[in-house]
């Protein structure tokens, strides 16, 4: 029940190292899918400079964040 309620807790500070923690394959995955979603985004608000892009950028910007 510990673990629980540590996973829903307040973040972990940087000070705050754990020892022997090795990352994950999903980490990288997700990193991955983050950077390449990046640059797909980057990439389209420079080809379509309007507001219309603009909008589509930030929103998606926004969706990528929250997930």
């Amino acid at each position: 029940m510990n673990k629980i309620v540590n996973f829903w807790g307040k973040p972990r500070t940087i000070e705050n190292v754990i020892k022997n923690r090795k990352i994950s394959w999903l980490e990288l995955f997700y990193d991955l899918i983050f950077a390449v979603v990046f640059s797909r985004l980057t990439e389209s608000l420079l080809e379509h400079q309007t507001l219309t892009g603009f909008i589509n950028a930030i929103l998606t910007f926004f969706w990528l964040i929250w997930g």
